[in-house]
């Protein structure tokens, strides 16, 4: 039997953690199951689509250094959340030169005032389109099929941190939409449905625990079924 390989690109959220040991990971039941599989598993926390174009060189770390047959795509929610500061802003250089109570405080005074604005991402709406598609357009010229998962839905306390984070991420999952539609090598995953609580399924604010990660198996499962 061919052993063919699934490139796993991931951040935070499918990692292990204190709370879920790797053993309890969709990646670890997912190398368990599908022994007929070379899974190359390249996680990073606060991981971002910058990665895909970037590392190793316009990205070939992840994805022309192994010309895996398939690449499941796991991030999306470090770039799109709504932010304090804009990333390079004035502002956020200005109070790195502050003395720590004085940068305490205005940091705090900016949370209680003006909150996290949907306009200040990691990255933005545009380069997250341009990193998707490039990599979407990578993938298709090896023939590789890329499967994406979408965001995952804000649990109760992120909305209650972040207010504008529905916003966000329905803003980034639509372009995840939209490079599938212009992309025939693209597949969106859900892996929770809309019928489901994702505060049952969450840690804190947005790492799944076990229960979250046999929802993440299950829908890679079921996909590999069909296509494998």
């Amino acid at each position: 039997m061919k052993i063919k390989k699934v490139l796993v690109i991931t951040d935070s959220v499918s990692m292990p953690r204190n709370e879920v040991p790797y053993e309890s990971t969709w990646i670890y039941h997912f190398k368990k199951k599908f022994k007929n599989f070379d899974v190359i598993d390249r996680p990073e926390r606060g991981s971002t689509s910058t990665r895909l174009v970037t590392e190793g060189g316009g990205g070939a770390d992840l994805l022309e250094s192994y010309t895996p047959e398939y690449v499941f795509l796991q991030i999306g929610l470090t770039e799109c959340a709504p932010r304090l500061f804009r990333k390079n802003g004035f502002e956020r250089r200005f109070i790195n030169y502050l003395p720590q109570k004085v940068r305490d405080d205005y940091i705090k005074g900016i949370r209680e005032k003006r909150g996290r604005n949907p306009e200040f991402t990691d990255v933005s709406p545009e380069q997250f389109r341009s990193n998707i598609f490039t990599y979407a357009e990578r993938c298709r010229s090896i023939n590789t099929a890329l499967v994406i998962f979408k965001i995952l839905r804000p649990t109760d306390l992120f909305i209650q941190k972040s207010p504008f984070i529905n916003r966000n991420i329905d803003l980034y999952n639509s372009i995840f939409n939209e490079a599938s539609e212009n992309f025939s090598n693209i597949t969106i995953l859900d892996p929770v449905k809309k019928e489901i609580d994702v505060n049952t399924i969450c840690l804190d604010e947005l790492h799944i625990n076990p229960e979250g990660h046999k929802l993440y198996f299950k829908a890679v499962e079921e996909y590999l079924k069909k296509n494998k």
